[in-house]
């Protein structure tokens, strides 16, 4: 029996057990999960969440310990908080890889949120034990903006469904939005904190607190123009709206919010700007700058494009010619070695791959860029200090994979017997775990 086989009938027999019993651990889950545990905190955080979710997963003494665990490994994740591109500018590798979720601001969040339907008593204390995003300073360099939004989600959900009738009764989820409403030191949370607000059922005077307690924070909040105009640009004014809306509704006086808003915008507006973002300008896409990148992105070019302007058409690259040319690059790509600029290397390196499995017929030549493309990611060492990034061609193709079952069977084995832990174990919750189409589609 094959290794897919095997995994099948671990699932199998474990799901009939549930039937039978009232809690069971699948063995083949219960083997993912010690797996799971020995890997770098954000996958592991990261495979023990889906295992939590397993819909035959009825053992809720362990479902509890999993998502502690998860919860606890999530804090050592590289990455603090998500990071997103500025509404308008182009995209790149690396706004993709953040948005993956492993953060640990967003894995740690989702370990509450899936912890309140287990224990909210537990998810409360979890809650407690994260501290409130202080989120850095950018500067007009950075591409990407942090995103906190989940946590003060997760903050107003705990407050909807994380007490008890007579805790709610005593104002226990006034107090606890109490704590974060104030609680605003950077542009990326005023709109996450006006979202948590506006969701809030708690007595009039209550909620009139928490909004002159948040307007309060406008007054004072002054932050770096990298941040403020990324949240311009996206839902921030809708979002004070809305809550000002809100006020309305509750005949709560929403002008002292109005004003506060303005206040802020009026200060952040007058202060230091980035010169693209007064000018409404999106950033220009990264381009090569090594003598080698840029060699290779004139060959990739030749590849995927006719002397006309136009893409090869498939005929084209059916050809025995195009084959060899494709093979030809694949040789001189490999023998790409990283250069000064790791992450330029990376990036361009994951593209050029990416592009290339995109527009590579099914056969030979196509297998042989599998092939060429698992065996990059497995050996990178970029891997150690750039955990999301590495992974997001290595996720990408795991979606594609298992997408195309019968068109890509031989890479879905590769990817099973990886020597790279990582790549494996995510293998194995794909094959038994799969996410849903609209969960993935966004990452492609």
């Amino acid at each position: 029996m094959g290794w897919l086989g095997f995994l099948a009938c671990a699932w199998l027999a474990g799901s009939g057990a549930a039937a039978g019993s009232v809690a069971t651990r699948p063995p083949a889950l219960v083997d993912l999960a010690d797996l799971a545990r020995g890997q770098p905190p954000e996958f592991a955080a990261d495979a023990l969440l889906r295992i939590a979710d397993a819909p035959n997963l009825t053992d809720v003494a362990w479902k509890r310990e999993i998502l502690q665990d998860a919860f606890h490994l999530a804090a050592g994740a590289q990455q603090p908080f998500a990071r997103r591109k500025v509404t308008g500018w182009p995209g790149s590798l690396f706004d993709k890889a953040y948005a993956q979720g492993l953060d640990a601001l967003t894995l740690q969040s989702k370990a509450v949120h899936a912890m309140l339907a287990v224990d909210f008593k537990k998810a409360r204390e979890m809650l407690g034990d994260m501290p409130a995003p202080r989120i850095p300073r950018l500067t007009c360099d950075d591409a990407l903006v942090y995103d906190v939004s989940i946590f003060y989600a997760t903050v107003g959900e705990v407050a909807a469904r994380g007490f008890s009738a007579k805790e709610a009764a005593q104002g226990e989820p006034f107090h606890l939005l109490q704590r974060y409403a104030a609680d605003a030191t950077s542009p990326a949370q005023a709109a996450p904190i006006a979202r948590m607000l506006v969701g809030a059922s708690l007595k009039p005077a209550q909620f009139e607190a928490l909004v002159n307690s948040f307007a309060g924070a406008l007054v004072q909040l002054s932050g770096d123009d990298r941040s403020f105009s990324a949240t311009i640009a996206d839902d921030a004014d809708a979002a004070v709206g809305s809550l000002s809306a809100e006020c309305v509704r509750r005949r709560i006086n929403a002008q002292p919010l109005q004003d506060a808003w303005g206040v802020y915008k009026a200060r952040q507006l007058g202060g230091a700007r980035c010169a693209d973002a007064a000018a409404r300008g999106p950033q220009p896409a990264s381009e090569c700058q090594s003598p080698q990148c840029r060699q290779l992105a004139e060959q990739f070019e030749g590849l995927i494009m006719g002397k006309n302007g136009f893409g090869l058409t498939p005929e084209q690259k059916a050809t025995s010619e195009w084959g060899g040319r494709l093979r030809q690059y694949l040789a001189a790509l490999a023998d790409w070695k990283q250069d000064d600029d790791p992450v330029e290397y990376f990036q361009a390196k994951s593209q050029f791959y990416g592009v290339l499995f995109e527009v590579t017929p099914n056969g030979v030549e196509r297998d042989l860029l599998l092939r060429t493309l698992l065996a990059w990611l497995q050996q990178n060492g970029y891997q150690r200090d750039h955990r999301a990034e590495w992974f997001y061609p290595v996720n990408r193709l795991i979606i594609q994979a298992f997408a195309d079952p019968v068109g890509m069977k031989a890479t879905i084995g590769d990817l099973l017997r990886s020597s790279d832990p990582v790549m494996a174990l995510d293998a194995q919750l794909e094959q038994l775990l799969p996410r849903p189409r609209d969960l993935t589609f966004g990452l492609l």
